[in-house]
């Protein structure tokens, strides 16, 4: 009667990686039920005033994305990548400092605000990334009477391919203009990286055909802590005589330590780029090697192919089609995956590429 099935089944016709089962057996339905009806009651009273859509038309030409609760850049690459499906429109974004910085001079949204209040009210439609209370409650008074539509609405699976999520949502909600099979190959985030940053790192001058790795990262169950072995095994096979490292401010002794080793063959990135010039870094890459985490997103955004670590989760929820990928993972921790089969498929997706396959 309240709709508990959209909390763990998508709103569209195409399936998504997507870890329903694991999610099932690790949150019990009664916790899962309870977090669902707190949400549904509390946007039913909130957003009473505002309308929600069920189709995105020609009429709804200035738009509102609120997308505030999920603060990590990688979240936010795949989330907001299906803005692409509504070029043409006048569309603002509403989201936390550290996001906001990434999307400045963005093709597609307008403005970019991170004080709920200097929105303005003439907009035809809020795009409301979920139905979670603290997504709602930033939204300004004069908002709450616009109306409205949500990306994920009370789905609330922990693990799921959110690019794809956001391309065949958005896609649903404009009458299925494109054909789900094109969607799936054209789909990828977006990120602006500007005619300064080129130039940035364009004064770097790096060489040609090197692999750029990322070192550190924000997350604790993330940091693979065998790069060093890595390092030693792509020199000395003779994979790659370039390697560029960048990453996190938390990496720089590592990354110090392993330049030092091999100051011929090592250029050490770690620290010195923003997010944006650090992928555009990766963009002159062959590849990207790293952990799961913004910067592989960011290769996704970029074209850059990539060799992803995951902990735990199915590398499907964050690999796409359209780049060539290969995905290593341990259920358990990060750091048991072998540092032969980081080197075996380094190996596999260079030969790959050098065949045109």
């Amino acid at each position: 009667m309240l709709g508990f099935g959209r909390t763990y089944t998508t709103p569209f016709k195409e399936k998504i990686p997507a870890s329903v089962d694991d999610f099932f057996r690790r949150v019990s339905i009664f916790k899962r039920f309870n977090r669902f009806f707190g949400r549904f009651v509390y946007a039913e009273i909130t957003l009473r005033n505002s309308q929600k859509i069920e189709q995105i038309t020609h009429k709804h030409q200035k738009i509102l994305w609120i997308q505030w609760v999920d603060s990590y850049l990688g979240d936010s690459l795949m989330d907001l990548s299906g803005r692409l499906l509504l070029k043409g429109r006048r569309i603002d974004l509403l989201t936390q400092k550290n996001i906001a910085k990434i999307y400045q001079n963005d093709e597609i949204f307008t403005k970019i605000f991170s004080n709920p209040n200097a929105c303005s009210n003439d907009y035809d439609l809020i795009i409301i990334g979920s139905y979670r209370q603290r997504e709602i409650k930033v939204m300004p008074k004069y908002l709450l009477s616009i109306p409205h539509v949500s990306l994920y609405g009370y789905y609330n699976v922990d693990d799921f391919n959110r690019l794809y999520f956001s391309f065949y949502r958005f896609n649903q909600l404009l009458s299925n203009s494109y054909d789900s099979h094109y969607l799936s190959h054209v789909a990828r985030p977006t990120l602006p990286i500007t005619l300064k940053d080129k130039n940035l790192v364009n004064a770097f001058h790096f060489p040609d055909n090197f692999i750029t790795i990322v070192v550190g990262g924000a997350n604790k169950e993330r940091i693979f802590q065998k790069w060093h072995e890595v390092i030693d095994q792509l020199i000395h096979q003779k994979i790659s005589k370039y390697i560029v490292l960048v990453g996190l401010q938390n990496a720089k002794q590592e990354a110090k330590s392993m330049a030092g080793k091999y100051p011929n063959n090592i250029i050490n990135m770690v620290g010195k780029c923003s997010f944006n010039q650090t992928a555009e870094v990766i963009k002159k890459s062959i590849m990207l090697i790293c952990a799961d985490g913004g910067l592989l997103h960011a290769a996704n955004a970029v074209g850059t192919p990539v060799i992803g670590l995951f902990y735990y989760i199915d590398p499907l929820v964050r690999l796409i089609n359209i780049n060539p990928s290969y995905g290593l993972v341990d259920k358990n921790n990060i750091n048991n995956i072998e540092t032969h089969d980081i080197v075996s498929k380094t190996r596999l997706l260079k030969e790959t590429l050098k065949n045109g396959q």
